[in-house]
């Protein structure tokens, strides 16, 4: 993990105000003062080296020295999981970002336990996806939805039922992979499905729905990328 890399929503270019948990960060665990040279990252795909010129009680100011933008290492990968316990959703969204998943999406299926997250549990979960792109040294920051969308384009779905091929032989990206609870999907739920994307097994044994998002994710950034 880059240990002096912080995040900032906005334009890296002359000047940055830092506050919040990352000005926290910036001068109360790591200690920076004025003068200290840091990485910014906001998330875009834009990298800055900035120096930090003002420190005061609830803020910090940089110069920014240098930037450079990116585009993302991977196609676009979008994850719909169907609402597990909130502690999964916590370890899909860590791992998943560190696996290149761009677009989260969470929705409560039929047979999901919970059925909404609180406005407390999406802006943990944001902070989760930016601790998880700092970490893995991404510059892109995930988007987070909730609510299921229209399906559109390749999209993969565990599926339980025999004759069901292995995701790892018809994976390709860039797709959208959905997961479903930890009770699994209902029968109309599959015959929905069904009739948008393809159905695939992930592993011979059934996995837990924690482990089978980041076993399938696995699998899909692995695979050639459709021309």
């Amino acid at each position: 993990m880059p240990h002096d890399r912080f995040y900032v929503d906005a334009l890296l270019e002359e000047e940055v105000t830092l506050n919040g948990e990352e000005f926290h960060h910036l001068s109360r665990v790591m200690r920076k003062a004025v003068g200290d040279v840091v990485e910014l990252v906001n998330g875009k795909g834009t990298l800055a080296t900035a120096t930090l010129t003002h420190l005061s009680k609830d803020k910090g100011i940089l110069s920014v020295n240098h930037a450079e933008t990116k585009p993302p290492l991977l196609p676009p990968l979008t994850l719909i999981q169907a609402l597990p316990k909130t502690s999964h959703l916590e370890w899909i969204f860590q791992k998943g970002t560190e696996l290149g998943v761009s677009r989260f999406v969470v929705y409560p299926s039929a047979q999901s336990e919970k059925k909404d997250l609180s406005e407390n549990q999406k802006r943990r979960l944001h902070h989760i996806l930016i601790g998880a792109m700092k970490q893995c040294g991404r510059l892109d920051l995930p988007t987070f939805e909730w609510g299921l969308p229209s399906l559109e384009g390749t999209v993969f779905f565990g599926d339980l039922t025999p004759g069901a091929p292995l995701l790892s032989e018809v994976a390709s990206l860039p797709a959208t992979l959905m997961i479903g609870p930890e009770k699994g999907w209902t029968h109309e739920e599959l015959e929905r499905l069904r009739a948008k994307g393809q159905g695939v097994r992930i592993a011979p044994y059934t996995l837990r729905a924690e482990t089978a998002a980041i076993a399938a994710l696995s699998i899909l950034v692995g695979t050639p990328v459709k021309p």
